[in-house]
Formats: C-alpha cells, sequence, structure tokens
C-alpha cells in the first residue's frame, strides 16, 4: 500500500511562539478537535498522553520516533497514520526538527461517544457484507500508511476545520461518518494484507492474480498455483482472508483501476477493460459496491 501525504497547513511563526516543542494549535468541530502540532527543535522523550476519547494522528512534515509500553519504536513519517485509544501515553523523539526543517502533526481528538454511535449507525443501516461482517476499529493494527481515499477524508476534515461556513456542523457530522469508514476499510485491508504476507499455502495464488488480471481467472487455476484442490483452497483461502478468491480478485481489479484513473487521459471505459472487466456495467457496480461511489465521483 503506498503511502499518501496530507496536505501540510501554512507553519506557525517561531520567533513568537511559547515553545518551540509540540507547540499546538486548536479547531474545534462538533464532538471533534483538530490538533496541529508543530516542533522547531530537536528534542526526546517527550510524553504525550490521550485522554478522553480516540486519537488519530497523522503525519505531516518531518520525523517523529514513537515509543510505548508494549509497542516497539518506531519512526513515524508523512503518509503514515497512527490510532490510539484514551488513556495511551507515547514518549517521542524529535532527531531532525530545526527551525528550518520543523515538524507537523495533526491529531483529531474524536469524543467516544460520538464514534460508538456512528458505528452503531453503520452497522445498522450500512452492514459489512464481507468478514469481519461488523464495522468497527482494530487497534492491533495502530500504524499504516494512508491509502488515497484516507488521506482524502484527513484532509477534508482539516480544511473544514478552518472554514468559517454556516452549514459547517453539518458538513462535518458527514466528513466524519466518511472518515470512521474510510479509517476501518483501510485497516481491513492492511489485515489482509498482512495475513497474505504471512500465508506461504496462498502466496502463489494472489501472485499469480495480480500478473493475469486482465485474464479469465478461475478459482480452480488459483488453486492449481497453490497446489491444493478446489475445494479446499477455496475453503482455506476464506478462512485466511475473510473473503472468497474471486472476492479477491475483484479487489485486486478495482484497487489497480483506481491507480488507472489518476491519469485522466483514460477514459473510465478503458479502465474497466485495462484491469479486466469485460462489461463496463459491471465494473461500475462492483466498483460502486467495493467503494460507495461511482468511478467517474471517485475520479472527481
Amino acid at each position: 500500500m503506498g503511502a499518501y501525504l496530507l496536505t501540510p497547513v501554512n507553519l506557525s511563526d517561531s520567533s513568537r511562539l511559547d515553545s518551540l516543542v509540540e507547540h499546538r494549535r486548536v479547531f474545534s468541530l462538533p464532538h471533534c478537535e483538530l490538533n496541529i502540532f508543530e516542533t522547531f527543535c530537536k528534542c526526546d522523550n517527550v510524553v504525550l498522553s490521550y485522554s478522553g476519547g480516540l486519537a488519530v494522528s497523522s503525519m505531516m512534515r518531518g520525523k517523529k520516533v514513537m515509543s510505548a509500553e508494549g509497542i516497539n519504536t518506531f519512526d513515524f513519517l508523512p503518509g503514515e497514520t497512527v490510532i490510539l485509544p484514551e488513556g495511551v501515553t507515547m514518549k517521542v523523539g524529535f532527531p531532525d526538527a530545526d527551525e528550518r526543517h520543523p515538524v507537523q502533526c495533526a491529531t483529531l481528538a474524536l469524543d467516544w461517544d460520538m464514534v460508538n454511535k456512528n458505528l452503531v449507525f453503520l452497522n445498522e443501516h450500512y452492514p459489512n457484507k464481507q468478514a469481519p461482517f461488523e464495522w468497527k476499529l482494530d487497534f492491533s493494527h495502530y500504524h499504516f500508511d494512508n491509502n488515497i481515499e484516507l488521506a482524502s477524508s484527513i484532509n477534508k476534515l482539516v480544511n473544514l476545520s478552518m472554514e468559517d461556513n454556516p452549514a459547517k456542523e453539518a458538513m462535518a457530522d458527514l466528513s466524519l461518518k466518511l472518515f470512521l469508514l474510510r479509517l476501518i476499510q483501510t485497516q481491513h485491508l492492511l489485515s489482509i494484507s498482512a495475513k497474505q504476507r504471512d500465508d506461504s499455502k496462498i502466496q502463489p495464488a494472489i501472485d499469480y492474480v495480480h500478473k493475469h488480471l486482465t485474464e479469465k481467472i478461475s478459482v480452480a487455476k488459483m488453486a492449481q498455483q497453490s497446489c491444493m484442490s478446489q475445494s479446499a483452497f477455496y475453503q482455506y483461502f476464506k478462512n485466511t482472508l475473510g473473503i472468497t478468491p474471486l472476492e479477491y480478485v475483484l479487489r485486486a481489479r478495482i484497487d489497480y483501476a483506481k491507480k488507472l484513473m489518476a491519469d485522466t487521459s483514460i477514459t473510465v471505459a478503458e479502465v474497466a477493460y485495462a484491469s479486466g472487466f469485460n462489461n463496463l456495467n459491471y465494473f461500475i457496480k462492483v466498483f460502486k459496491t467495493l467503494e460507495g461511489i461511482t468511478p467517474s465521483k471517485y475520479r472527481h
């Protein structure tokens, strides 16, 4: 999964700040607070504690080194996001920060009551039709690359926080629902990717799919790559990744189609055929089912 960067905001004037370490600017939305943290000097063992809700932090500029009890030390870089539940304390280092190369990070603090209500809403009105068959957050995948959808959703909330718009509250409510959905989808895809990397039995079939996306791909052919019977392969694949082999093929084709649509000189019909779909209407139907919007709206 590629890391998609957030759009940095204008930096503060470091000569006028009370603190050069994690200087904080706050922007409020209903049930959500946006914090822009900026650090202008090298330092280590800065203690950060998140309380009162769910914290979703995304790097915009520079580098942090993060650690916490029970969590291995890791670099936190632009294009990456970390989610943490309340009550978690982390130690942070800024090995490269200075006034010419400041570190900037956007942290969304979400009210837990709002998060839970939105998860209930999604599960009641738009039930997840794939494993784990529930919209929920997964704190075992707390650090991950942004995909284009998640980065776009976070950028929308950042921009909305800074707007003076009479419809701001309504737009924030809708944007937060979309953000939570994108966050959960990103974690789910990360989980699938981790499982397939760790499973040597199905990896040959996965490799085959990505090399032959534009060709007709059958479960029998995938099973053959993994040296398993068709029925045994189907069940093993579904138990391991939570989706069927052909559902995986559709996801792989749609992911490839999304990359192709970055080139606006290619029509949606050409994208459909280039990503292995023989029918434009079927491509649009599958795309909308998996992404929630049509290919044309996604490109826009």
